[in-house]
């Protein structure tokens, strides 16, 4: 299978009286269609290679492959529409607009590539009903749970249909019950949709729901690990 993401001598440092080494040659590959966590100890370089890995943030030196294209080597320009247009990002706050109806938040970055209102407004409906929101299209934010937002905020993520899903701490804010909830939903877009996802968390108990672990240490991968869970996501 081919690799959704290529990563070879990673490196973030941080500039300073005393450089702060965030990231320390990072290399390894994540396959397309898989489900993989980056865990390690508060500080270990997480949430700082997730940021590396999808643009949020630019590598002090080392080479990063999306889809096989060389992104560091794009324009600010350029890589602002590969973002768009390729990547899907969900985040531990939610990020969504206060002011806008949950169908609008979902269907926000599809407006940003000018795709026809009928068209992206078909497909947030879709996408809201896959998270188990038909019923919200019209509420806001203050009137949905935590849980809730955040499925609205996987529905807008993967919107523009992307090549990898990018989750930093999505269920840090959540209870147990809601963090079961969206974990599942990754499952299962990871399943039927053969979704990449990369997700950061800091929860022992999500192993059990990715195929692979990527270890950090101080900002060194430690090691990888291949999860042996059961191929049958689909429970609820």
């Amino acid at each position: 299978m081919s690799s959704a993401i290529e990563v070879k001598d990673l490196v973030r440092t941080y500039e300073g009286k005393v450089p702060t080494y965030a990231l320390k040659k990072a290399t390894f590959n994540i396959e397309r269609g898989a489900f993989v966590a980056i865990m390690g100890r508060s500080g270990s370089g997480k949430s700082t290679l997730l940021h590396q890995l999808s643009l949020l943030d630019t590598p002090t030196s080392g080479s990063l492959l999306l889809d096989s294209t060389n992104v560091l080597a794009l324009s600010e320009k350029d890589k602002t529409v590969y973002r768009l247009e390729h990547l899907g990002y969900i985040f531990q706050e939610y990020a969504l607009i206060m002011e806008l109806s949950a169908l609008e938040n979902v269907y926000l970055p599809a407006l940003a590539l000018g795709s026809g209102a009928s068209k992206y407004k078909a497909r947030a409906k879709e996408l809201l009903s896959l998270v188990g929101l038909a019923e919200r299209f019209d509420h806001y934010p203050h009137e949905l749970s935590g849980g809730e937002q955040q499925r609205v905020a996987i529905a807008r993520a993967l919107i523009n249909e992307p090549k990898i899903l990018f989750a930093d701490e999505p269920t840090a804010n959540l209870d147990t019950s809601s963090s079961a909830m969206v974990l599942k939903l990754f499952l299962e877009l990871n399943d039927t949709l053969k979704q990449t996802i990369v997700m950061v968390t800091h929860e022992p108990d999500d192993k059990k729901y990715v195929e692979r672990i990527i270890w950090l240490e101080d900002g060194l991968v430690e090691r990888i690990e291949t999860e042996t869970r059961p191929k049958a996501r689909t429970e609820k």
